[in-house]
Order: C-alpha cells, then structure tokens, then sequence
C-alpha cells in the first residue's frame, strides 16, 4: 500500500515541476502567451489566460522572425506597453500593444 501512494505521489510531483518551473521563472509584469498567425488585417495575435480569461493581443512592433509559419502555436514570455496606434479594421483584439521584451517559453 505504501508503495503505490508513493509512486502516485512521485508522479504527480513529477507531472506539475514543468508548470512550477515556468511560473517561477517569470519576471515581474511578463506574461506567457501563444503566437498566432493571422490575415493581413491582424498578421500576429498573442493570446494568454489571465485569470481564466482568454486575451488577445496585437504588437505593433513584432519582429519579423516571429511572423514566420514555423512559429504560429508556438509559445512566448513577453513584457508590453500599451500602445496608442488603432487597432486595424478587421482586427478583433483586447488591444493594441508594443513588445518591450520577448523571449521562447521552454
């Protein structure tokens, strides 16, 4: 009996480290978010889950190695400023952001 509360236990810890370590490695204000790659009105849309809500969001300054096909569901942890260009027509975000910094989730 010890021994199977034991390996349920070992494998639950062993299936919740990855998310722990994400979270812990976050800075102050940055986000986890998934790239996706859109039409011409919304080339790039970042969404993220904050507080069970999904948001969206469009960076006016993405650097064009992210608006590549390879990248489109992959994952990112970003910092932002909001930004005070418009949103463009056809274009259904959150908001309109700048990227202050960006690095690939593990």
């Amino acid at each position: 009996m010890k021994s199977i509360f034991l390996s349920i236990a070992i494998a639950s810890l062993i299936t919740s480290c990855a998310t722990c370590r994400m979270q812990k490695s976050l800075q102050v204000n940055e986000l986890i978010g998934t790239i996706h790659l859109g039409n011409s009105a919304c080339p790039v849309v970042i969404s993220t889950k904050e507080n069970g809500a999904v948001k969206g969001y469009y960076p006016v300054n993405i650097d064009d190695s992210l608006k590549v096909g390879n990248v489109d569901g992959k994952k990112i942890i970003f910092t932002y400023a909001q930004s005070r260009a418009p949103q463009p027509a056809g274009c259904d975000v959150d908001m309109t952001i700048t990227l202050l910094t960006t690095r690939w989730a593990k």
